[in-house]
């Protein structure tokens, strides 16, 4: 499985890293903490950009 930080993240949506910090924190892109990091799986990103789209 493959996992996306921040700084990736923000790069394929082209997002700032606080937006996409912003949508963890509000809970519109589930991400988990790792190492004190945040890391987001490749189903939820492709999940959010599906939903992101209706």
């Amino acid at each position: 499985m493959t996992f996306y930080t921040t700084k990736e993240i923000s790069c394929i949506l082209g997002l700032s890293i606080k937006t996409i910090q912003k949508l963890i924190r509000e809970k519109q892109l589930q991400a988990s903490r790792v190492g004190g990091r945040y890391l987001v799986s490749e189903e939820t990103l492709k999940e959010y950009i599906n939903n992101r789209k209706v």
